[in-house]
């Protein structure tokens, strides 16, 4: 708990708190009006060119909509960034040696450290998820809470999977550059799995974002995420178990 309690303590001693929470902050302020305003820009710079296009009006869902892009594509690249020097860099500058020489197991390191993360990002998302939703209810006048609400907290998941995965990398590898960009490629590599076939399509953690998005347009069920949510969190039992493995059997 001591460790745990100072990773939290390293957390909002440095920049990591304040940027998550301000990335969080953009993509909630940004999307509503972004949605609300982008046709009629388009259609003004159309017409200017003398090029005639009618756009739908857009809606509470287009708001929602602009907001996961956000998370599903800056987000993600934060989570990386801000993630993959967690061990490596202690690694590679000395004092990851210095913590275990003390009663610490890396057990106890790997584990405090993607619980203080995994509540940083925890607790920006909600946070930017509330503000996007009232400030698109303001906008748009219209409600769309439940579904909301679901396809958060299939993002919420989707963003332990990114961590545990950017977390294993940092812990076997002494190179936060290499760990990131490996990261980059393994997610890269689970997001082509669904379009593969039918039972990637159905089991695989990558189904999280596409089935969110189906939630949101009414197209699924919550019900539909139950396995890429069960199989999402054994690959984050499993990558952690095997991070601390690889990692108790290196000289650091």
């Amino acid at each position: 708990m001591s460790f745990l309690k100072k990773e939290f303590m390293g957390i909002f001693k440095t920049y990591k708190a304040w940027v998550v929470i301000a990335i969080f902050l953009f993509f909630a302020f940004m999307s509503p009006p972004v949605a609300k305003f982008a046709p009629e820009i388009v259609e003004s710079l159309l017409e200017g060119q003398g090029t005639a296009i009618s756009i739908p009006t857009p809606t509470i869902l287009d708001s929602f909509t602009q907001y996961f892009k956000n998370l599903s594509q800056i987000g993600i690249l934060a989570v990386i960034l801000l993630s993959m020097g967690l061990v490596a860099d202690e690694r590679a500058k000395g004092t990851l040696q210095l913590v275990i020489t003390k009663p610490i197991s890396r057990a106890t390191v790997v584990l405090s450290k993607f619980l203080a993360h995994a509540s940083l990002f925890i607790v920006s998302m909600i946070i930017g998820a509330i503000i996007c939703y009232f400030y698109s209810i303001v906008i748009f006048e219209a409600e769309k809470l439940t579904e909301f609400i679901q396809v958060n907290f299939l993002f919420i998941i989707y963003y332990l999977v990114v961590l545990s995965i950017t977390l294993f990398f940092s812990a076997i590898l002494s190179n936060q550059i290499a760990a990131g960009g490996l990261s980059i490629v393994a997610l890269a590599s689970l997001s082509i799995l669904p379009s593969l076939n039918k039972i990637l399509a159905k089991y695989s953690p990558a189904a999280l974002t596409s089935t969110a998005n189906n939630i949101l347009y009414k197209k699924a069920s919550f019900l539909d995420a139950t396995w890429p949510i069960i199989t999402s969190f054994i690959l984050i039992a499993a990558l952690l178990t095997l991070g601390i493995f690889i990692l108790n059997k290196q000289e650091i």
